[in-house]
């Protein structure tokens, strides 16, 4: 199919990976520093956008240590997503994901029961869950991938601790499903099932 869309939210390389490999189909987002904030409140992500590019992002991952905040599958990619990231001052996008469900979670046991499915370390994800406010979102996606990688300039303006990325210039890309429809949804029914939210 053919999407054009100038939204992109960031994420770690090492999960996008994950996800274009179609061992991934869920996310947790806390949200960061730069986060929209209603007044009087902290900074909080918001699901705002059903469609996306993924926008995968290097700045943790090449941090000394951070590799103990992603699940075994996750940290054995590493090397190989650290080998293939673009030249400085270049982005690479090729996945585009649309959002089945966002459920916004209070209660850590709950996230306990999806594993390593979101690709982190349990300590992790404990710890964005106690971040600020408790609670995390997971996000239940649906990931495309790009017949060819979508090479753009990186910007100032895309940096810093915030989720969603208001790309420049519209990026169009034919993209086509990483799971087929009865993988996809036999995955996303189990996950949502451990969850406890299907």
């Amino acid at each position: 199919m053919r999407v054009t869309s100038s939204v992109a939210l960031k994420e770690w390389a090492v999960l996008c990976a994950g996800l274009d490999a179609g061992e991934q189909s869920v996310l947790v987002r806390k949200g960061g520093i730069r986060e929209p904030r209603a007044a009087g409140q902290a900074p909080t992500f918001t699901p705002e956008h059903r469609g996306f590019w993924l926008l995968p992002t290097w700045f943790h991952a090449r941090e000394p240590g951070r590799d103990r905040d992603l699940a075994p599958a996750a940290r054995a990619r590493l090397p190989q997503v650290l080998a293939d990231a673009p030249p400085s001052g270049r982005l690479h996008l090729s996945l585009w994901t649309e959002v089945d469900a966002a459920v916004e979670v209070h209660d850590l046991a709950r996230l306990d029961r999806l594993g390593d499915a979101h690709g982190l370390a349990r300590e992790c994800v404990a710890d964005r869950f106690a971040y600020r406010k408790p609670g995390l979102w997971v996000l239940f996606l649906r990931t495309y991938r790009s017949g060819q990688v979508i090479d753009i300039a990186d910007r100032a303006e895309y940096a810093g601790c915030h989720s969603w990325v208001d790309l420049a210039e519209a990026v169009a890309g034919d993209v086509e499903p990483v799971l087929t429809d009865r993988e996809h949804a036999a995955r996303v029914a189990e996950l949502r099932s451990a969850l406890g939210d299907a």
